[in-house]
């Protein structure tokens, strides 16, 4: 018996083993990794038996070559893992497979041929002997063998060199004869990988003698076979064309060079570099080649360091070819080879110094770019490396990078430094023979900004320039013996026009140098000049630092006094930049630099400094030309601007008229034609000279007039950028300049001496100029030339009282020039212009009316059109970016312009004449147009109420003041809080301009400001609330102070502000009308019928939500009296409702008399009306009814007003039970179309009644009532309701636990109302009652026993409802009787509750299954309420029901079943009728672990714990407690192994049947439960004992296993691998 037991186990692991074989290869990795290891797991305790079924596997026909290459790999991992238990047969067999499956093919097969050598090289660890002896079979002599032979044999030597190198003597003598007959590239590449294994074998076996068997053998014993083995491969093989063969063959040759004899090294060392040199020729993989020419340099180099003289030039030259110019990390053979390159340079330099360096320099001279880079980078690398060997021949090499200073190629460049570098580091750059100067000055020169020739070229220059300024800082800072070269070369490149690019870091260095106070030969005046002018952008990368830091380390002159500002001044400046670096302003810091310089110059009191300081100026002005500004973001013009502007101090502070004359000329000739801002600086230089050299100036600009602008030919002066003196592009430049110098002397000049001059040596010039002009530029500065004209010859300046003439035709020539049309550039002249007009008006003489509104008319339009094209207000942006400043600017100016007219004018008329101009302009829809026009309006209203005077013959009232307060209200609330602002101040204006005329004296106007102060000073606010208050207090200022017969005009007015273009100025608009109406309805009492006409047409215009509420407010005051009416008709408004008939019924829901009236009505249609009519077609469409859905709309409208909450509150349980029944009844409900009485219309007023959802307004409705009864809670579990009876039902929990909980006190009265609708013929109505029946009696109806009984009763009588939705909430309310409610009541009817539930578990079909599952849920709650007598003997009848339901589709449906089960276990004492069910489904439980639902995986967990006190085994029941929490993650496959292997200790009279039970799982749907059924029987089987094995059919389950390996899903395949090696490895 025994023996056939036996038997039977090896027949099923053999067949277990070769279907695992069969499928090891899985288009799965992770099945093919799963079946590979469960292969290994077995070869743990069956080695042999695995390697004999691969074995077999192998010798079978039509095998695929990947399937056999993988068994392959898996013998061979066998063998290295388990070499020791392998039995000598297995070891023979193998052998001889592994032989066959590498020889019996002839073809080269390297998937099945390599992983069968594998195998013998894994057996040649420990069994060498018989590994070697087969491979020897394999040889004979004269007889070529198969390629794998040769190479199995070099792999075991690499692995066992100790084993194999005794024998490889013999092995040679039967290899080398047949070297020369070989053929095949396949077996020579074999050949000589194991000769240069071999070599590599017999050094290690050499050099290690002490672990050798044989210590005798020595490496002269193989040199005579090498030496054959040599020549045939390196005369022969090596010429091959195969790469493959030719790198196994340089590879070989360079191991078999280190075995040759000397003798032969001396021979072969010319010829093999010759034939090496040759193959990088021939091929492109040049890594093999230099590796083995490596070997030779240094093999031979160590035996005869002549050997390779001859040759050195050939080496060096084929070498530098293989130097990579730029490194790519992406392609490392690249790298490797380039290391090998630089090792051999290395070797060489050591022996061959003079030839390597000369061949290094020589390419260095080359023209080619490439060579010259790699010659530079091995003269980089063997100076760090050998810098020895250099030293001999530094200066030849000094010499050769010098001549190459000259590069113009950028990566020749950088590898140049890289190389100064090196050089510097090693303290080898300081020679007494080149100058260190040179090559300094070119590392410099790599800091500047070089050309671009491509996109390509921008990043490479970049980075390049950033390596070149961090080098040049480290070199001066940690190269000691550089700094007095390095400081004279910095401070001359600083004062270079090529070097100014690089003056940041020229001036780091120089800071740094400076500090350890390096010393040189270099001019201090002049590197002090530099400085002021690099001090224009003292921000750009922290110049301004290093400059003042740099200067306060050296000194310009002696003199006490000079060097007390020297060092006060320097300190502070370099203070303003630290602390405004923020708020840095480029004119505040221009004054600090002109009063330091002043300064200065005041303290040294020296011509000849001062002198110095001019001739550094001239000399360096060359430094900022030639260069365009938008290259270098106009830095050189700023500081050449700067620098012409200190020439000009200087020039004050001289008193030669020569000098100055010169100092002149040098300003004048040195601008640049096209450039406008260095004009301009030119001009302002001028202006400075003016201040002491008034009449000079004067002089040479009229001699430029006379002799260039009238083009006379001229001895005497020229600018310097005039190619032709008559040219018409050079002229205007001059002219230019000519125009901008007048205006600056008009600012800078003593007024006495100017004013007697200005009009015939400026003003007329000017206005000839500005008439005849043509150019833009030209214009613009004569206008500012007028300005500044006007400007010196106002009264307050014009002490000599000189008056301009013909003063109207110069301000028609200066307004001519402010058209919009005329283009956008012209925009830029309105801030020119208008202030120029300003200072015009400014002079003696009136304008008349008609040019004052010509005047502003011309402004207002330009300017307010300019805005709305070109500006942006309230917006980060601030629109176009170039002409928007010049519009900004210009607001300003035309209110200096409208008060400036005012004041010449004061009257009703003047002011009339600019409230009609701006009129049109304050209620525009662009901010940039009303804004500007309300601060105009604010100080026309100013000026006119701080100079208005009173007359005999001048007017007594002042008509406009209605209409002006109309206009300016709805800017009051303007979105724009500056707006705002301005508005309430012209109402507060205008109000006391209007008081003056009622009569009030001045303290009036005091006492109307403080009573706006409060809302002149919030106004800004965004607080709505606050600005609503604000509004009112201001309409009731208003109201209370506008006269009595402006009121109509105001209100017929502000009706229009109701239509504002802006929301929130429309709603201001409103609530200043409500007020205002509520003050005095009774001063417009013959105006409300028109004025209430207005407002009702204008109500469906207004868009603003705010403004229309506050309208409708005014439409409830205006019908106070007539409520009847306006209900009325509402009431015939057609559905849906529109926003304003909802506004309307906001309205009357705020009278509660009326309300509850309303609420009467609508409440008797919902009760006897139906609420829907079912068609009669197939589809059975139910359609809304119209009155009880308007009732509904109604009352949604209604419930949405806060007022009604009290009625809500004291009607609670039944409005709650009308809208809970409606909701339920406009489930799935479509709205109607019209009404029957309406079929015969013609026109349907519903006709838009299709698009309403009914249930969607019952349930906002529903939740407005809610909100209103204060059931907050109930109310929010309405927001995610859909139109569906289970989104109904999910709702009605919530409803019942929120109305037990707030409204406990309308309970019974609730249950009447819902009663009824028990027997109504609709589903929906039942079920909802039903439903929130059952979830009453979860909440013990607040403990009312009469109506707790009421209700149960009622849920019993219908659990044989038709309906399962009934039924279904039946049950569950049982349940909830069972757990919540006194255990008295539900022992009492625990007879009738058990039989409803009991009969619920029949499970018939799919559409029960809820029924089940409720009746499922219930019954587990009343297991822990009633005794066990009271439950009979229902346990087994209850498990043997629920076991189908075990395996359901529902997930639900599962965690309740197994939940059940637990729990009728839990109330059980001992029972053996039931333990029978446990052990029958305690697997099925174990496998619903790895569920895919949470849910039933916590479950199983649970029910699990109840059931381990069963099975009779503290340790399984304690492993149970322990790791199936409820929350914790468990890891399946580990607990089960654990599981199992405690439950076999004391269960294993039940472990058959487990077995069985799991292979029934084998066909589950599940792909878990499938994949872990299989995984549990492995397990369980593993853990049986032999004594219960016999019950068990091994071939059974072995059977179904195998079938489970061609099972569609991966996972269960690998499961299935997994379980058999479970099952064969006990």
């Amino acid at each position: 018996m025994n023996g056939n037991i036996k038997t039977s186990a090896d027949t099923q692991i053999q067949i277990a083993l070769g279907s695992l074989l069969e499928t090891v290869v899985d288009k799965y990795e992770f099945v093919s990794d799963t079946i590979s290891t469960s292969l290994r797991k077995i070869a743990k305790q069956h080695p042999n038996d695995v390697l004999k079924a691969c074995s077999t596997f192998g010798r079978l026909k039509d095998v695929d070559l990947d399937h056999l290459g993988v068994v392959l790999l898996i013998m061979e991992d066998v063998c290295r893992e388990h070499i020791v238990s392998i039995d000598g047969d297995t070891i023979m067999i193998l052998i001889e497979l592994c032989l066959d499956l590498m020889t019996d093919n002839v073809n080269h097969e390297p998937k099945v041929q390599m992983p069968a050598s594998g195998v013998l090289v894994a057996l040649g660890t420990k069994h060498c002997i018989q590994v070697v002896d087969g491979l020897m079979g394999k040889l004979s002599a004269g007889v070529v063998p198969h390629y794998t032979v040769p190479h199995t044999l070099g792999s075991l030597a690499s692995a066992n060199a100790f084993g194999v190198v005794p024998y490889i003597k013999n092995i040679l003598g039967i290899l080398l004869p047949l070297l020369a007959g070989l053929k095949q590239d396949v077996v020579k590449q074999s050949f000589a990988y194991v000769l240069g294994k071999f070599c590599e074998a017999i050094l290690e076996y050499t050099t290690n003698p002490e672990q050798a068997p044989d210590p005798t053998i020595s490496i002269v014993d193989f040199q005579t076979e090498m030496s054959m083995a040599y020549d045939v491969l390196f005369s022969i093989w090596l010429h091959a064309r195969e790469v493959k063969l030719v790198e196994t063959v340089l590879y070989a040759l360079g191991a078999m060079f280190s075995i040759l004899s000397e003798e032969k090294v001396r021979q072969h060392t010319s010829k093999c570099i010759q034939v090496l040199l040759a193959q990088y020729r021939k091929h492109k993989e040049a890594q093999a080649i230099t590796k083995c020419l490596g070997s030779v340099i240094f093999i031979s180099s160590r035996h005869d360091g002549t050997l390779l003289e001859p040759q050195v030039g050939v080496i060096l030259q084929a070498l530098s070819d293989l130097v990579c110019i730029a490194p790519d990390y992406a392609q490392p053979e690249l790298l490797r080879t380039h290391s090998e390159v630089l090792r051999c340079y290395e070797c060489l330099c050591t022996h061959y110094t003079d030839h390597t360096l000369d061949h290094i320099l020589a390419q260095m001279k080359n023209n080619a770019e490439k060579d010259r880079i790699r010659g530079l980078v091995v003269l980089t690398h063997l100076t760090n490396t050998a810098n020895g060997t250099i030293k001999n021949r530094l200066k030849n090499v000094l010499t050769a990078l010098e001549n190459m200073l000259n590069e113009t190629n950028m990566r020749v460049k950088k590898t140049i430094m890289k190389a100064i570098v090196a050089i510097a580091y090693k303290g080898l750059l300081n020679n007494a023979e080149v100058s260190a100067e040179k090559f300094l000055k070119f590392i410099v020169s790599l800091c500047c900004k070089q050309h671009i020739y491509s996109p390509t070229d921008q990043q490479e220059i970049t980075e390049t320039k950033q390596v070149a300024d961090n080098t040049l800082y480290m070199l001066s800072t940690s190269v000691k013996e550089l700094e007095c070269v390095l400081w004279d070369l910095l401070l001359k490149c600083l004062l270079a026009a090529e070097y100014s690019d690089a003056c940041v870091v020229l001036l780091r260095c120089l800071t740094h140098l400076a500090s350890r106070k390096v010393s040189g030969g270099q001019s201090s005046d002049a590197a002090f000049v530099r400085c002021l002018a690099l001090l224009a952008r003292p921000l750009d990368n922290f110049r301004g630092n290093f400059i003042i830091n740099f200067l306060r380390n050296v000194k310009l002159l002696d003199s006490e006094p000079f060097n007390v500002i020297w060092e006060s001044r320097l300190p502070h400046l370099l203070k303003y930049l630290e602390q405004n670096y923020d708020s840095f302003n480029v004119k505040e810091w221009e004054d600090l630099l002109f009063d330091f310089l002043t300064t200065l110059l005041e303290a040294a009191n020296d011509i000849k400094f001062e002198e110095s300081l001019v001739t550094c100026i001239k000399d360096q002005l060359p430094l900022y030309v030639n260069r365009p500004a938008e290259l270098d973001g106009g830095l050189r013009n700023a500081e050449k601007s700067l620098v012409l502007k200190c020439l000009a101090i200087i020039c004050c502070q001289l008193k030669s008229k020569e000098v100055i004359e010169q100092v002149l000329n040098v300003i004048l000739q040195s601008v640049k034609p096209n450039d406008m801002n260095e004009l301009q600086a030119c001009a302002e230089a001028i202006g400075i000279c003016s201040r002491s050299h008034l009449q000079i100036v004067f002089d040479k600009l009229y001699a430029i007039r006379k002799d260039i602008l009238l083009k006379k030919s001229s001895k005497f002066f020229s600018f310097g950028f005039m190619k032709d003196q008559k040219g018409d592009a050079e002229i205007e430049r001059v002219r230019y300049v000519i125009l901008a110098s007048y205006a600056e002397i008009c600012n800078e000049a003593p007024a006495d001496a100017l004013l007697r001059v200005v009009q015939t040596e400026i003003l007329d010039f000017v206005l000839h100029e500005l008439h005849n002009c043509k150019e833009f530029t030209i214009r613009r500065v004569c206008l500012r030339a007028v300005g500044c004209v006007a400007d010196a010859l106002h009264p307050n300046r014009n002490k000599l009282h000189i008056q301009i003439q013909d003063r109207d035709k110069v301000l028609q020539l200066v307004s001519a020039q402010l058209q919009l049309h005329n283009g956008p550039e012209y925009i830029e002249l309105f801030p020119v212009v208008i202030p120029v007009l300003t200072s015009l008006v400014r002079l003696p003489n009136v304008l008349e009316s008609q040019n004052r509104l010509k005047l502003l008319k011309l402004c207002f339009d330009n300017v307010f059109n300019a805005s709305a094209i070109y500006c942006k207000l309230g917006n980060s942006t601030h629109g176009d970016v170039k002409l928007a400043p010049h519009v900004f600017t210009s607001f300003s100016k035309v209110n200096l312009l409208v008060q400036e007219l005012l004041v010449q004018s004061i009257s009703p008329a003047t002011l009339d004449e600019v409230f009609m101009l701006l009129e049109q302009w304050l209620g525009r829809k662009k901010l940039e147009q009303r804004l500007p026009a309300l601060e105009a309006l604010r100080t026309a209203l100013q000026t006119y109420l701080d100079n208005m005077k009173f007359a005999y013959e001048g007017p007594s009232t002042f008509g406009q003041t209605g209409i002006i307060l109309a206009r300016v209200v709805p800017r009051c609330t303007d979105p724009n809080k500056n707006t705002r602002k301005v508005a309430v101040e012209c109402v507060c204006l205008m109000l006391c301009i209007s008081g003056r005329y009622e009569g009030h004296m001045r303290d009036n106007d005091k006492v109307l400001s403080n009573s706006l102060l409060h809302v002149q000073e919030q106004i800004d606010t965004e607080d709505p609330k606050l600005l609503f208050n604000l509004i009112t207090e201001l309409a009731t200022i208003i109201g209370n102070n506008i006269p009595k017969y402006q009121l109509g005009h105001f209100v017929d007015t502000l009706l229009e502000g109701l239509l504002d273009v802006e929301a929130s100025s429309s709603n201001g608009s409103s609530v200043v009308l409500n007020t205002v109406i509520k003050l005095k309805g009774a001063d417009i009492q013959p105006f409300v019928g028109e004025l209430l006409e207005k407002l009702l047409s204008t109500l469906d215009k207004i868009t603003c939500s705010r403004t229309r509420s506050t309208a409708l407010a005014t439409v409830l005051s205006f019908a106070n009296h007539h409520i009847k009416a306006v209900v009325g008709i509402i009431l015939q408004q057609p559905l849906p409702y529109e926003q304003s008939t909802c506004s309307c019924w906001a309205i009357l829901s705020t009278d509660n008399a009326l309300t509850v009236e309303i609420l009467y009505q609508l409440k008797k249609i919902l009760k006897s009306c139906v609420f829907y009519e079912e068609q009669k077609n197939a589809d059975k469409l139910r359609i809304a009814t119209l009155k009880p859905l308007q009732a509904i709309c109604a009352l949604h409208e209604l419930f949405k007003s806060k007022e009604i909450h009290e009625l809500c509150k004291q009607q609670f349980s039944e409005l709650f039970s009308l809208m809970f029944i409606a909701l339920a009844s406009y489930v799935d409900t479509a709205a109607p179309v019209y009404s029957s009485a309406e079929k015969k219309a013609s026109a349907v007023p519903n006709r838009s009644a299709y698009k309403m959802t009914p249930f969607k307004i019952c349930v906002d409705a529903f939740k407005l009532f809610l909100q209103n009864a204060e059931s907050k809670r109930a109310a929010a579990n309405l927001i995610n309701c859909s139109d569906s009876l289970n989104s109904f039902m999910t709702l009605v929990p919530e409803l019942t636990e929120s109305v037990c909980s707030d409204y406990p006190q309308s309970l019974a009265y609730l249950v009447s109302c819902l009663g009824p609708y028990l027997r109504s013929d609709t589903d929906a109505q039942r079920t909802a009652v039903v439903a929130f029946f059952a979830f009453l009696l979860k909440h013990r109806l607040n403990n009312q026993a009469v109506l707790i009984e009421n209700v149960l009763e009622m849920l019993l009588e219908v659990h044989n409802d038709p309906c399962c939705d009934v039924r279904k909430f039946s049950l569950r309310g049982l349940g909830h009787a069972a757990e919540f409610l006194n255990p008295d009541l539900t022992q009492m009817h625990s007879t009738e509750i058990l039989n409803a539930l009991m009969q619920g578990l029949d499970y018939s079909n799919t559409s029960e299954s809820e029924v089940a599952l409720e009746s499922m849920l219930s019954f587990s709650k009343l297991i822990q309420v009633v005794s066990r007598n009271q439950l009979g003997q229902c346990h087994v009848t209850a498990a043997v029901r629920i076991k189908p339901l075990l395996q359901n589709e529902q997930a639900l449906v599962r965690e309740a079943s197994i939940l059940l089960f637990g729990d009728l276990a839990s109330s059980l004492g001992p029972d053996d009728a039931f333990k029978e069910q446990i052990f029958g489904n305690i697997v099925a439980f174990l496998l619903h672990l790895s569920d895919i639902d949470d849910n039933v995986i916590k479950a199983c967990k649970k029910t699990l714990r109840k059931l381990g006190p069963f099975l009779d085994c503290p340790k399984v029941n304690s492993m149970i407690q322990e790791h199936l929490l409820d929350d914790a993650n468990l890891h399946f496959p580990q607990f089960c192994t654990d599981l199992i292997k405690a439950m076999s200790e004391a269960l294993q009279e039940y472990f058959p049947q487990f077995i069985m039970t799991s292979l029934s799982f084998f066909k589950s749907s599940w792909v878990n439960i499938r994949a872990n059924g299989a995984l549990i029987s492995g397990l369980l089987y593993a853990q049986t004992l032999p004594e219960f094995r016999s019950s068990v059919s091994l071939d059974a389950l072995s059977y179904r296993l195998l079938q489970l390996l061609k099972d569609g899903e991966p996972e269960v395949r690998s499961r299935a691998a997994e379980s058999l090696a479970y099952v064969f490895t006990t």
